[in-house]
């Protein structure tokens, strides 16, 4: 055909080059196709997600799995956009809607409170919060805390517990709540980080 072309005079040098590029494109397509179609087979044969868990990916690559397609994964942000990711770009995954979370939080207070305290007093709503009817069947473990810090004017306290996902925010804010309440029944207020004792 080409030098049918050829004898008739017909200019195919143009011709030859412009399907060499479009070769190229397709090969470089197809290898991309083939990378993550791939990929895609080895993420669901490993179960590393599944519709409606939490997921973070390479970079900023995170949402709600709403679709499983061949090539690719439809991830809705929290803010509402819906993100098509092939698999090939997604890269290590976090899941983070598998099994149980661990949700930790820390609480400023002033230097001058007793440790030993504040302990007592976090395992002891953390023991109430499990024993209610309502916040209790979402805890797999009860809240708890311990001297995590001490910083010039403040200590910080480390608290955790753990649960089911997407029960933790729940949760949280009904600790954050009883622990407000608890310290005003004790007279101790969260600390600012300004007062700063210096002893000489």
């Amino acid at each position: 055909m080409v030098t049918f072309l050829w004898g008739l005079g017909i200019e195919i040098t143009p011709l030859l080059a412009g399907a060499g590029v479009i070769g190229l494109a397709l090969g470089f397509g197809a290898q991309a196709l083939v990378r993550d179609v791939i990929a895609g087979v080895f993420f669901l044969a490993e179960d590393a997600f599944r519709v409606g868990e939490y997921i973070e990916g390479a970079g900023n690559t995170k949402g709600n799995v709403e679709r499983i397609t061949l090539r690719s994964v439809a991830l809705r942000h929290h803010n509402g956009p819906l993100h098509f990711v092939p698999y090939g770009a997604l890269g290590s995954v976090r899941n983070t809607s598998r099994d149980w979370v661990i949700d930790k939080f820390n609480l400023p207070l002033p230097i001058d409170v007793e440790s030993e305290t504040i302990r007592k007093m976090i395992k002891k709503i953390g023991e109430e919060m499990k024993a209610d009817p309502d916040i209790g069947p979402l805890m797999i473990e009860p809240l708890k805390g311990k001297l995590y810090r001490i910083d010039p004017g403040v200590k910080i306290f480390r608290c955790k517990f753990r649960t089911a996902p997407g029960n933790q925010f729940d949760v949280r804010a009904q600790a954050y709540k009883r622990i407000e309440a608890a310290l005003k029944s004790i007279g101790v207020g969260f600390a600012d980080g300004k007062t700063v004792v210096v002893t000489t």
